[in-house]
């Protein structure tokens, strides 16, 4: 029955891919010789941008902590230890983390005895003498000690060192105290007292007040301190390029002054050798890739079952589509046929032939949001796949692992789109019932935030939060999660870098408010009377390039107002967008 079905169309797009499947493989096979040299040079070029793009990942790891310093007054050594603690157990190369404060002499004595409350008993600010050993800093103006650090533990001694009492270090802090922005080099690691190792010191500034000053005299006068991450270079390099190096592929790494070896060794028996500079703020390394007869070898036969299954999934989509293609036409024919026969029948009849034409300009911009949504996701299996077909056999299979998940997540993207249409269709066909149950809102605020925190440091964004209301409220708690989750990722993808997104939650009579406003560029006026229409993408021009469904704000309104509330919109003071919605208070939680 099913073959019995197939259009002369279908048949012939079948008979089509099965002869490319069987070209493709016949092309593969006689693929004997490949320009390796080309394939060596592209390799220790994109090995080489990896390195470098971890390296700006670590900076922007340790400019959040710095803007954590920033952004409050107070940051006790708890916090400090929490917020840190999780990239520490996530990167087995940090050495350590520390808080490095500009304290003037009068603040010194106070400052020593707070460290010794906190259970450091013989913290006191240091320094260095002829001999390299640890002496009570002398009496001057002002100092820069390490305050906190972590992890501290086998290393208490030396809380309290003052790095301005370094050359190295002290020049090091005044670039980054200049420039505001995060200063990196490669140095003796002068903070452990470890003359043997090299390590990578990042030196990231903050400043009183919210932004940074725009001149030099500002940033002198408003620098607070430092906070700087130092990472083991040899353990750095080797978690970071092991996964990507493919078989027969070695790299060494040598300092600024090529004498040094970093990482790796120079290979005797190498047939090909590419060096490279790596350039970043201080550091500059020295990066040469060699490739032995491994690598020379190439591509198997693994190439073909790839292109087999490729292929094949190609040829079953394509005939899937044709059949659903087929099947569609014919039901779009008696929907025409239904509706010219509907158009003789009096009024009730016209009215659910408005509501068919309605479900078909649905459908239609069903199609066209899918044709669009689709292909981003599909490319990424597709060009992935395709790489695994050509260099599968020469990567590892941790990465040949992380490729797949990259298939993976791209798929997923694809079925996030189809529960975002499965929940609209929900509450369009009235099949969607509340689970209404009561619960502490500004709870549930503080929740959702945590978790968009790591986004949000991303760009450097800081949550402003003032819900002084705890009254409890009757909401489903899944459904409100998706209005939360679906302003808060708003908010950030507009907002600019450094921006502020502020959280409001205040009572009125009867309801319960929260307002989430951002810096962004805003909505045009233009654009207002689509903005919580279904599959309206509306976009500033900055922010061409986000993803979205234009489902999001759609379903977020639909879900509250079946809270019996409202979402609304309206532009904010400072430029950016403003959402609130309102649901109805709990009577019983309120106090006569």
């Amino acid at each position: 029955m099913f073959f019995k079905k197939l259009t002369y169309t279908t048949w012939g797009l079948l008979v089509l891919a099965i002869t490319l499947m069987f070209v493709t493989l016949n092309n593969v096979k006689k693929e004997n010789e490949y320009d390796w040299v080309q394939q060596f040079e592209q390799e220790g070029t994109k090995n080489t941008r990896i390195l470098e793009k971890q390296l700006e990942n670590i900076a922007r790891e340790l400019t959040g902590i710095a803007s954590l310093f920033q952004a409050s007054k107070t940051v006790t050594r708890h916090r400090f230890k929490a917020y840190t603690s999780s990239l520490l157990e996530k990167n087995d190369f940090i050495k350590s983390f520390q808080w490095v404060p500009r304290i003037q002499r009068d603040q010194r004595p106070a400052l020593e005895s707070m460290a010794q409350k906190d259970g450091f008993i013989n913290f006191k600010f240091t320094t260095l003498n002829k001999n390299s050993s640890i002496i009570t800093a002398p009496q001057k103006n002002e100092y820069f000690p390490i305050y906190y650090m972590e992890p501290h533990s086998g290393d208490e001694s030396f809380l309290g060192f003052d790095i301005s009492t370094q050359p190295v270090l002290l020049d090091l802090m005044n670039q980054a105290r200049d420039s505001g922005e995060i200063v990196a080099a490669s140095t003796v690691n002068l903070i452990h007292m470890d003359q043997k190792k090299m390590v990578a010191i990042f030196f990231s500034p903050f400043y009183e007040g919210e932004d940074i000053p725009k001149t030099i005299e500002g940033r002198r006068n408003l620098f607070l301190g430092v906070v700087l991450g130092t990472y083991k270079i040899k353990e750095m390099i080797k978690n970071i390029i092991n996964p990507y190096l493919a078989p027969g592929v070695f790299l060494t790494v040598l300092d600024e002054d090529r004498k040094n070896e970093l990482y790796g060794n120079l290979k005797e028996n190498a047939l090909i050798k590419k060096e490279m500079v790596l350039g970043f703020s201080q550091i500059r390394w020295f990066l040469v890739w060699q490739g032995n007869l491994e690598f020379q070898k190439g591509p198997n036969s693994l190439h073909n079952w790839l292109s087999a299954a490729v292929l094949v999934l190609i040829v079953f989509i394509a005939v899937i589509f044709q059949i659903l293609s087929s099947r569609a036409r014919r039901i779009e024919n008696e929907v025409r046929l239904q509706t010219y026969e509907l158009k003789k029948l009096k009024s009730e009849l016209e009215e659910k032939n408005l509501s068919l034409h309605e479900l078909i300009k649905v459908k239609n911009e069903l199609l066209g949001m899918a044709s669009h949504d689709l292909r981003n996701p599909l490319t990424s299996i597709q060009g992935y796949s395709g790489f695994l077909l050509k260099k599968g056999a020469t990567l590892k299979e941790d990465t040949r692992t992380d490729f797949l998940k990259i298939i993976n997540s791209a798929s997923g993207n694809i079925l996030e789109l189809l529960n975002d249409l499965l929940s609209l269709s929900a509450i369009e066909s009235g099949q969607l019932v509340l689970n209404l149950k009561s619960g502490n809102l500004r709870s549930l605020i503080e929740e959702r935030i945590r978790l968009y925190t790591h986004l949000a440091t991303e760009k450097n964004i800081h949550f402003k939060i003032n819900c002084r209301e705890t009254s409890v409220v009757l909401f489903d708690t899944p459904r409100i999660e998706q209005v939360l989750d679906n302003l808060l990722t708003n908010a950030i993808k507009f907002s600019p870098v450094g921006g502020v997104i502020e959280i409001i939650m205040e009572s009125g009579k009867g309801y319960i408010r929260v307002t989430i406003t951002d810096e962004g560029p805003g909505i045009k006026s233009e654009n207002l009377d689509d903005l919580f229409k279904p599959f309206k993408k509306i976009e500033p021009d900055s922010t061409k390039d986000a993803k979205g469904t234009g489902l999001g704000l759609a379903i977020a309104k639909k879900m509250i107002e079946l809270h019996n509330g409202t979402l609304t919109f309206k532009p904010s003071k400072n430029q950016g967008a403003s959402f609130s919605f309102k649901l109805p208070a709990n009577p019983s939680s309120f106090q006569p």
